[in-house]
């Protein structure tokens, strides 16, 4: 199929193709033409000749748009910048639509485009400060980037379906809210897969979203566009949602902080739907730097969001806390996974994990290996996990699917009829769960943990479409989904040529499953590819501990630049 210069298909009016094909692509170019023309890039190359979009985008930005949108930027900095009158509002938003409208020539890594109301909001903030000397609230002028699936009042949430292009929701969820309450201006949603349930990014809609740091390699999944467009200075902070893994997968490779919390913290309203989801998606923020993370949670339950949205917890940021955890002198009991017996990690996954381990015990932590404890219960979490996800058969994504006769794109964790579980069989799960999370947390009561550090992932990366043929395993993750405990996902390392390079021992390893085996292979097929990509691991704490895992992060960057 042709493409035009932004990177966009165009339609060849020659060509047969399906009416759901059809709106998918008159969508799309909808979509660029939201775009203004001066920021339209020219053809750049391909994936291979421009593989890193952060160079590539910084040729085409002012000098002052570069400083606003630079890597290093945080919340703290940006917020000082506003207090203190460095930047305006609109300087600031205009710096980050136009780092967004690149990228997305790039990654594709937007759905929906809010360029103008943005703009228009923040010229609004700027004309109040000017004329109070308030601000309105602590995320004042800040442009936030959100997942597709968060309603924003006459705003599509297709969530990936051609079905539901051209359906605008009716009210804004809660994050939108608060987002909104704190002063914060969204100027765009982020790209997901098809239904969700995939941890890449893909759909009929958008396409393909592909990694900042190698157009090679996918962004992840579901939150994958929010990744790629934080990762590559696109958003110093967007909310995901994470089901089993859908925020944090997307985070660790592309070297961010995403944060999984317990239901009821940030507020979801698909995470009280118990109805719909016997283990429920929560949301969470991600970010470049835990300092930022830290600013964006202390702001968002700032807004006392429990006051308007019942299934939050009345919870404040508990800064004492955090700081507590950050603290070196502040001695702690550390458990770590390295396999949990299911599906072998990778080299680079492990060696994150032992690089982590081996910074906090020469720190003067208790460190507790935990591999015995994975090996022998985290196969029969992933069975629950996925007997939940599973339970409805599928009914709800064949309905989108029959909107307008789109397929179902292949290898998506969906339900078939056999799959379909009653009221009694619901009951008999919900028992299930809870006899489990009890036992895990009778365990890690009697081992004294603090935390449990473990890889994000089997894999180090994959190329697009991948996930289609991997039956991929997902049980590193949404273990902590099944708890409803915290997780963390923090960058640890990059894949190095020779540290992490392909053994007799790997060459020789037996897999035991196809997915085993796949996931063999496609580090020794891919090797080059990964060379020089993040690595991150994860930090595991209880249900409502987020400032633990926040303060042990803290922590870990410590170690890391010491």
């Amino acid at each position: 199929m042709a493409m035009n210069g932004t990177g966009q298909p165009q339609i060849n009016t020659d060509e047969v193709i399906p009416r759901w094909r059809q709106l998918g692509l008159k969508h799309r170019q909808q979509q660029i033409s939201l775009i203004p023309p001066e920021w339209h890039l020219k053809p750049v190359g391909s994936e291979t000749e421009a593989k890193n979009a952060i160079p590539v985008v910084e040729q085409h930005l002012a000098r002052e748009e570069l400083e606003i949108t630079s890597l290093a930027q945080s919340l703290p900095s940006l917020q000082q910048a506003i207090r203190t009158k460095q930047y305006t509002a609109l300087q600031i938003t205009r710096a980050f639509c136009h780092r967004a409208a690149l990228l997305q020539q790039l990654t594709r890594c937007l759905t929906e485009i809010l360029f103008d109301s943005a703009l228009n909001t923040a010229e609004r903030q700027d004309a109040y400060y000017a004329s109070t000397g308030q601000l309105l609230g602590p995320l004042h002028g800040i442009p936030i980037s959100i997942k597709d699936n968060q309603d924003i009042k006459g705003v599509d949430s297709t969530l990936g379906w051609v079905g539901l292009i051209g359906k605008p929701a009716k009210s804004d969820t809660t994050p939108v809210e608060v987002i909104r309450q704190a002063g914060g201006i969204l100027y765009c949603k982020t790209n997901i897969p098809q239904s969700m349930m995939m941890s890449d990014s893909y759909n009929h809609v958008y396409g393909q979203s592909v990694n900042s740091l190698n157009r090679n390699l996918i962004s992840g999944g579901s939150s994958g566009g929010e990744a790629a467009l934080i990762r590559a200075g696109g958003s110093i902070v967007g909310i995901g949602t994470d089901i089993g893994g859908s925020v944090r997968i997307p985070a660790t490779l592309q070297g961010l902080y995403g944060l999984s919390p317990s239901i009821g913290r940030v507020g979801n309203r698909e995470s009280t739907r118990r109805d719909k989801y016997v283990v429920p998606p929560v949301a969470g923020p991600l970010t470049r730097d835990i300092d930022t993370l830290d600013a964006f949670m202390d702001a968002y339950l700032g807004q006392q969001p429990w006051l308007s949205d019942p299934g939050i917890l009345p919870i404040p940021w508990r800064k004492d806390i955090a700081d507590a955890y950050s603290d070196p002198g502040h001695k702690l009991t550390i458990g770590y996974i390295t396999e949990d017996g299911v599906i072998r990690c990778q080299p680079p996954c492990v060696r994150a994990v032992e690089d982590t381990i081996n910074r906090l015990r020469d720190a003067g932590h208790k460190v507790v290996e935990w591999n015995y404890v994975a090996q022998k219960h985290h196969q029969r979490a992933y069975d629950l996990w996925l007997k939940a996800v599973l339970a409805d058969g599928g009914d709800r994504f064949q309905a989108l699917c029959d909107l307008v006769d789109e397929p179902l794109i292949p290898g998506m964790l969906v339900g078939k009829a056999a799959n379909k579980l009653d009221t009694d069989g619901r009951m008999a799960l919900f028992d299930e769960i809870w006899e489990f999370q009890r036992m895990y947390m009778s365990l890690w009561r009697e081992a004294g943990l603090d935390a449990l550090i473990m890889p994000v992932t089997q894999y180090t990366g994959l190329r697009p479409k991948m996930w289609v043929e991997a039956d991929m395993y997902v049980g590193y993750t949404s273990l902590c989904n099944l708890l409803n405990w915290t997780g963390l996902a923090v960058p640890a390392i990059n894949v190095d040529r020779e540290l992490d390079k392909v053994t007799g021992e790997w060459e020789g390893y037996q897999a035991k499953t196809f997915s085993d085996q796949y996931n063999h292979d496609g580090y020794v097929e891919n090797f080059d590819e990964f060379v020089g990509m993040p690595v991150g691991v994860q930090i595991i704490t209880g249900r409502l501990e987020e400032e633990r895992a926040v303060g042990i992060a803290r922590l870990l960057e410590r170690l890391r630049k010491a």
